[in-house]
């Protein structure tokens, strides 16, 4: 449920909207959906002319304040735009979400014979307004970080407006915005419904071939593809790819003018790049990973260009590869995890620059992956590159530098270093108990994987824990027998804990008993 605030917000747009619909009782809702739209443009600026640009407000979600104040022109001509307008300091590509995807010149070719009378402009118009108070709340709800509050007032206002508004071309751009929500909360299943209502009503006003149809095929690719569902998702995309001019177009998606297609390179390249994941969720071998990596990095710099470093659709994008290369390094071979992870590299790369926090942070977790799986020399120089650019940002004390300590601590035990690991494991060890008695979950458990409050922060201990004993297994090397085997018994015992912690799967457990077995060898 949402919040009294935001409760509070809802029955103001229901209010506002109601008072435009006792105006004209009798107007036809279908019937002057197109002229109303073509008049409006769904613009993110006032006044702005009705091009083909594609929804720049809904797949660029940056943080920044909205100004609630928009200039009103008396003109006949021009009223319905100034009453859909949106603050006109900002920047469309800028703007958080809106009703608007770029309701395009299609949609404005069918103004003229739409009948867009008087009265139904001014029910349009009045919806319209409504609308645009209620996303404006559940902006205010995501720049908080309450992204679970802004998802709740969109389904409100569609449970609210669908009854009094049926068949309506903006609540379908409505949906469109929950499903991006819901989308950048991992919930497939749901954002596919509202994804699918989208599509069909904006199919219904606009027919197969128009480029805002596109937008909602692309939409819906994209929650088939959270979903795992990659047949119906590479269907969407290459539909919708099509539409915006990308080639390979269906016989449905042909008509698309070329003017359309050329004005939505943003969408263009969304599209291309999810069909890129598409391809790259059947690869199995590391040469099909990288025959994709150049595809992919221009899709991503395209979407960059189109929508901004801060744009959500850009965050959305990176997050579901990276989702892939978790999902593989969990189940492909060597080979084929390491080119995920250097892809996803160079992804981040391109995106926020070689120095960043978090291409440093992918550095780290490929370190992680190397030395799970035995080759040191190669974890051991990736986490020094990982370190050295954190310390552009962080001092020494911070979490993540620690944990870069922490795994060439760990590396270091797995060499046979024992005092260098013994110095590094004990402070990292003190660090994370400390971290875990504090509560919430830092930079450090989040890097780990953590479960939550203080759940990595003891993972890592336990994981020190470990790096502690294979230590005393090297140092006490060529002593007695006695304490070879007392031991190797305290690592079993550490190994056999953590993987009762998080799992007998995990990556870090299977590295530990990998180590376990060697050193048992060594001591046979």
């Amino acid at each position: 449920m949402a919040s009294r605030k935001g409760a509070s917000a809802l029955w103001s747009v229901i209010s506002h909207a109601m008072r435009g619909a006792s105006l004209t009782r009798g107007a036809s809702v279908t019937g002057t959906a197109p002229a109303a739209l073509g008049a409006a443009g769904w613009r993110a600026d006032a006044g702005a002319s009705t091009s083909t640009r594609s929804e720049p407000d809904a797949r660029s979600f940056s943080q920044f304040a909205s100004d609630t104040t928009a200039s009103a022109v008396a003109s006949a001509t021009t009223v319905a735009s100034v009453g859909w307008s949106l603050p006109g300091q900002l920047h469309p590509h800028v703007r958080c979400f809106s009703v608007s995807r770029g309701c395009t010149a299609d949609a404005a070719g069918g103004a003229a014979g739409a009948g867009g009378g008087a009265g139904g402009g001014e029910k349009r118009m009045s919806l319209g307004e409504a609308l645009n108070t209620l996303v404006d709340a559940a902006i205010e709800k995501v720049e908080a970080g309450d992204m679970d509050e802004a998802v709740s007032l969109l389904k409100e206002g569609l449970n609210t407006f669908e009854p009094m508004f049926p068949n309506s071309p903006e609540l379908g751009e409505l949906h469109n915005q929950a499903a991006l929500l819901l989308l950048f909360q991992n919930k497939g299943e749901e954002a596919a419904y509202h994804a699918g209502v989208s599509l069909e009503t904006t199919k219904r006003h606009f027919g197969a071939n128009s480029i805002l149809t596109g937008h909602r095929l692309l939409r819906l690719g994209v929650a088939k593809f959270v979903q795992g569902k990659m047949s119906d998702a590479a269907g969407l995309l290459r539909e919708a790819y099509g539409i915006f001019g990308g080639g390979d177009a269906s016989p449905a998606s042909s008509s698309a003018t070329p003017a359309a297609a050329s004005a939505d390179p943003g969408s263009r390249a969304e599209a291309g790049f999810y069909l890129d994941l598409v391809a790259l969720a059947h690869c199995r071998d590391a040469g099909g990973v990288n025959a994709l990596t150049p595809s992919l990095r221009a899709n991503l710099r395209a979407l960059k260009e189109a929508y901004g470093l801060e744009s959500m659709i850009l965050s959305l994008a990176l997050a579901q590869h990276s989702r892939l290369t978790h999902g593989g390094l969990d189940q492909a071979d060597l080979a084929v995890g390491e080119a995920l992870m250097l892809q996803h590299i160079g992804l981040l790369t391109d995106t926020v620059g070689p120095d960043a926090e978090d291409v440093a942070v992918a550095r780290y977790k490929l370190a992680t992956y190397y030395y799970a799986n035995d080759m040191l020399r190669d974890a051991a120089a990736v986490v020094k590159q990982a370190a050295m650019a954190l310390r552009a940002h962080y001092p020494e004390e911070h979490d993540m530098l620690v944990l870069c300590r922490h795994r060439l601590g760990m590396i270091c035990a797995a060499q046979g270093d024992h005092r260098s690991a013994t110095q590094l494991l004990t402070a990292s060890r003190q660090h994370f108990l400390e971290g875990a008695q504090q509560g919430p979950a830092g930079a450090a458990e989040a890097a780990a994987g953590g479960a939550g409050e203080g759940q990595g922060q003891n993972m890592l201990a336990k994981e020190a824990d470990i790096g502690l004993a294979m230590a005393r297994c090297r140092a006490v090397g060529g002593r007695s027998p006695e304490q070879q085997a007392e031991a190797l018994e305290s690592l079993r015992k550490e190994v056999e804990g953590l993987g009762r912690a998080i799992g007998e799967g995990h990556m870090l457990v299977q590295g530990a008993s990998r180590y376990y077995t060697a050193l048992s060898k060594m001591s046979r």
